[in-house]
């Protein structure tokens, strides 16, 4: 995979048009040695990297960060915690969360540093969800085209059904599994 998201980096910053991608995982193990990979390829190319994850993966995250990548590397990497980021206000309300988005990346922008984000995207239930998601990653990608930014949006697959995941593979460029990542190309794909 370290191959396939350098290669995947490198493209986008030519083409200057971000890459949404959806990774529907199936395994935690491989999930959380992806996001290392996916980190390390990043941090590789100069870039930092913005890592929104839950509590229960954090303390796994933070121990193989302090494992694989020195001080300064360290630096370039920020921890989030999802359920901040995704229910600042008690629910999954798409406004909040992309305004929050905009605030996080905003100063890296500003300074020209390039900045990459990994999304573990949780929920609670609540009424509409799943169309809130849909609306929530339509703005997103929108937002991810107009700053360039390159963003994997990690669902666990037990809990997207597949009226999610078709909502989801419209709106995001590339799909991801535990060991592959391509290219969405589809009729009902906004390419």
């Amino acid at each position: 995979m370290h191959k396939n998201f350098e290669d995947l980096i490198s493209t986008v910053k030519v083409n200057g048009n971000g890459a949404h991608i959806f990774y529907a995982f199936e395994n935690e193990e491989k999930y959380i040695e992806n996001l290392i990979i996916y980190t390390a390829a990043a941090i590789g190319l100069g870039n930092h990297i913005m890592i929104i994850e839950n509590d229960r993966i954090m303390p796994e995250l933070q121990n193989r960060i302090n494992v694989e990548f020195n001080e300064q590397q360290q630096e370039m990497i920020h921890t989030i915690n999802n359920y901040d980021f995704y229910c600042y206000r008690g629910n999954f309300n798409k406004e909040t969360i992309l305004s929050y988005l905009d605030n996080m990346i905003a100063p890296f922008l500003e300074k020209n540093i390039p900045v990459q984000t990994w999304a573990h995207v949780e929920w609670r239930d609540q009424e509409q969800i799943f169309k809130d998601l849909g609306d929530y990653e339509k703005e997103a990608d929108a937002m991810i085209k107009s700053t360039n930014l390159i963003s994997v949006c990690g669902y666990d697959s037990n809990r997207v059904p597949d009226s999610l995941k078709a909502i989801l593979m419209d709106s995001h460029d590339y799909y991801m599994t535990d060991d592959t990542i391509k290219l969405i190309v589809s009729p009902n794909s906004k390419k």
